[in-house]
């Protein structure tokens, strides 16, 4: 069986598409291991850097096949840096061509919320591939919902009718597109577990949590804190998590840890919302968390916390609970899906600051011990305990592929199939001309768009989500004169981050290539090699 998954978002994680790239990184684990399927991957990201074994594994078995994508950046001020896949790339016409029609052979492809993925759509449907489309986000919480947004999110929803399934994370998240965009969705995600860390059992991460929280308190204690309790966020830091809120409803004499990373000025607030804002028990943790890390760090903290209505799952709350930690999160959307108020968690209103800060004090009276949460949240310990052991490949086999392939097997008459011999020439007719009006359509967008602005990534398959990477002109006729012309290299990058994060230090392993030299810098990528270590010191004498 062979697979044809088109996505934007994969690892190496992005900040701002982390939740979506553990999803599909976890789908392919399910094909490949679980079920024995040949996966083709088609991304703007180079999963070959992404530091997974498994990946690295499937790539040199051949059971996975990367084909690296072109990639746009879009750099918002609001919701800062995302990269989307460019349906409307030449190149990238041409290898869904060759893939689909001249290779052929798939059994079923997948898609992610593909910006414009009415044309991918429009093209599988006229070859009679099924294909599971799913919708992952909800945009309209995001601040760039306005103008033509909105009518290009409505053909975006719209355009899942055309898939064989339309699936998504929660039911909740389900019921609400159907009454807001009048789609079918016809299955539901069973809930993931990306790292295999989360399947262990929370006692054998005793150590490890204990370690980092006596390295929490330390730093709390030097903050002028010694708090009864330890709450913990974890995730992407944007406005639309809401993380602001947390601040004054966290007890005072308890603490707040926040760890992750972002791309928008947001996450430069939430830097300084410790100390620098005169908040002794807020202790921001600037960094993306491995598996392991994080892992380690829900065990560490007391509680979870979430004040974001915009989840249309929530995957920290699910590894949350795997980890021993309960959650107090906001009663909203994708909150909704597992949570159930004084049974396996809590739900408190984070948009009144004074009535959260009250019932948060309750639930550390109440006790957050293994011994006290067996008698207040009488479902906590089985929740997790499901999520620990669940089979993934084997539920979403269930409950998505095989609707999927049943779609393709029931029994037609001759007369079904002339119209859809009919249909099939309509929507490859439509696939054709579409493509031409909207690359006309998104190209000019690109190039007079003030806010968000959009480039064009030059380097195939090397996609990540600052502003690092090479970008080219958006119209291929004047990349013959790039070399006389803007020569659209960023500046190099610092070896030592300004911003705070070391979002670089992060994945430079990944991206360099065993010199010592190549630190930040990677052909194509972006940035220039930095001086020679004998250059730099040479450098420094110089200036002193």
């Amino acid at each position: 069986m062979k697979a044809l998954v088109v996505v934007q978002c994969f690892p190496p994680l992005l900040k701002n598409a982390g939740g979506v790239s553990k999803r599909y990184f976890t789908l392919c684990r399910a094909l490949i291991d679980g079920l024995g399927w040949q996966v083709t991957l088609m991304t703007p990201v180079d999963v070959t850097r992404s530091k997974e074994d498994d990946i690295n594994r499937w790539l040199q078995e051949g059971s996975m096949i990367h084909v690296p994508a072109r990639g746009v950046r879009i750099n918002s001020a609001t919701d800062g840096v995302a990269v989307f896949l460019d349906l409307f790339s030449y190149v990238n016409a041409r290898d869904l061509l060759r893939e689909t029609i001249c290779r052929g052979g798939y059994d079923c492809v997948f898609i992610d919320d593909v910006p414009w993925r009415l044309e991918l759509l429009l093209l599988t449907r006229s070859l009679g591939i099924p294909t599971v489309v799913s919708s992952h986000t909800d945009i309209t919480h995001m601040k760039a919902y306005k103008g033509v947004v909105k009518l290009v999110w409505k053909i975006h929803m719209l355009s899942t009718r055309l898939a064989t399934v339309h699936a998504t994370v929660s039911r909740i998240f389900g019921v609400q597109m159907g009454k807001t965009y009048s789609v079918p969705v016809s299955a539901i995600w069973p809930p993931i577990l990306w790292s295999q860390e989360f399947k262990s059992e929370p006692e054998a991460w005793a150590e490890q949590a204990a370690a980092l929280r006596s390295l929490w308190l330390e730093k709390l204690k030097e903050q002028g804190c010694e708090p009864k309790a330890i709450m913990l966020f974890a995730g992407r830091w944007s406005a639309e998590k809401r993380i602001h809120l947390l601040y004054e409803a966290v007890p005072k004499d308890c603490a707040l840890v926040i760890v992750g990373d972002g791309t928008s000025s947001y996450s430069e607030a939430v830097t300084k919302a410790g100390p620098p804002s005169g908040r002794s028990n807020v202790l921001p943790q600037r960094k993306m968390l491995s598996g392991k890390e994080l892992r380690t760090a829900y065990a560490a903290a007391d509680l979870f916390l979430s004040a974001s209505n915009f989840e249309t799952l929530g995957n920290t709350v699910i590894e949350a609970l795997c980890s021993g930690t309960p959650c107090a999160l906001q009663p909203a959307q994708g909150h909704l899906e597992y949570v159930r108020d004084s049974k396996n968690s809590w739900l408190v209103d984070f948009d009144k600051e004074e009535e959260a800060r009250e019932k948060l004090s309750k639930i550390v009276a109440s006790g957050l011990d293994q011994k006290s949460l067996s008698k207040v949240l009488p479902d906590f310990a089985p929740l997790g305990n499901t999520f620990r052991t669940a089979d993934f490949a084997k539920d979403f086999n269930e409950a998505v592929l095989s609707k999927a392939l049943a779609e393709g097997k029931k029994p037609r008459s001759a007369l079904w199939w002339c119209l859809e011999v009919l249909k099939r020439i309509l929507c490859f007719l439509s696939c054709f001309i579409l493509f031409f009006l909207l690359r006309t359509f998104t190209r000019v967008a690109f190039v007079t768009s003030p806010e968000p602005q959009f480039e064009v990534l030059g380097q195939l398959g090397g996609a990540v989500d600052d502003k690092k990477g090479k970008s080219v002109f958006t119209f291929p006729c004047m990349r013959i004169f790039s070399t006389c012309c803007e020569p659209r290299q960023p500046t190099s990058p610092s070896a030592t981050p300004t911003d705070g994060t070391d979002y670089e230090s992060h994945f430079r392993s990944a991206r360099s290539s065993g010199s010592k030299v190549l630190r930040v810098y990677d052909a194509g990528v972006g940035g220039a090699p930095p001086p020679a270590e004998e250059e730099q010191a040479a450098r420094k004498k110089k200036s002193a």
